[in-house]
């Protein structure tokens, strides 16, 4: 009997082996559950999310529209920095993309890993812009995001 009893003890892992094995398999299976559901969501970009950006960064309304069309996500993020297409076009000084995204849903309030959200990234890029031309499609975002926040109230 103790040895039947010795063989399913090690077989099950019942044994003080047995149970630091357990615990070492429930900290991977731990760490492999936070990456799937925690990780791995914030680095799929699809190939519409990838043209949302490219289309929001070069300003490229009609390229937004053919990426929503193939189903980016407005609020899907860049696995780099957290950020949406909204803060690639805001940046960029593109004011009519901006409208174009706050149109069709696009979160103005998102932040980015940073814990800015796109309105409080393009006034600190404006506040350090010196060449005039880039500075006015800045503050011309402003004023979107602006108008954007006080329709909301």
């Amino acid at each position: 009997m103790a040895k039947a009893q010795s063989l399913l003890y090690a077989l099950l892992g019942l044994g003080r082996s047995g149970t630091l094995l357990h615990l070492a398999l429930l900290a991977a299976a731990g760490a492999a559950l936070l990456l799937y559901f925690v990780w791995l969501p914030r680095v799929r970009f699809t190939d519409a999310d990838e043209h949302l950006f490219r289309a929001a960064r070069h300003g490229d309304r009609a390229g937004i529209e053919r990426a929503l069309a193939q189903g980016a996500r407005l609020a899907g993020v860049s696995p780099v920095d957290g950020k949406t297409a909204l803060f690639r076009a805001a940046v960029f000084g593109h004011a009519g993309a901006v409208q174009l995204l706050l149109e069709r849903g696009a979160d103005r309030e998102a932040r980015g890993n940073d814990g800015r959200t796109a309105l409080e990234v393009v006034s600190a890029a404006r506040g350090e812009e010196r060449d005039p031309a880039v500075a006015a499609g800045l503050d011309a975002v402003v004023g979107v995001l602006q108008h954007a926040a006080e329709g909301t109230r």
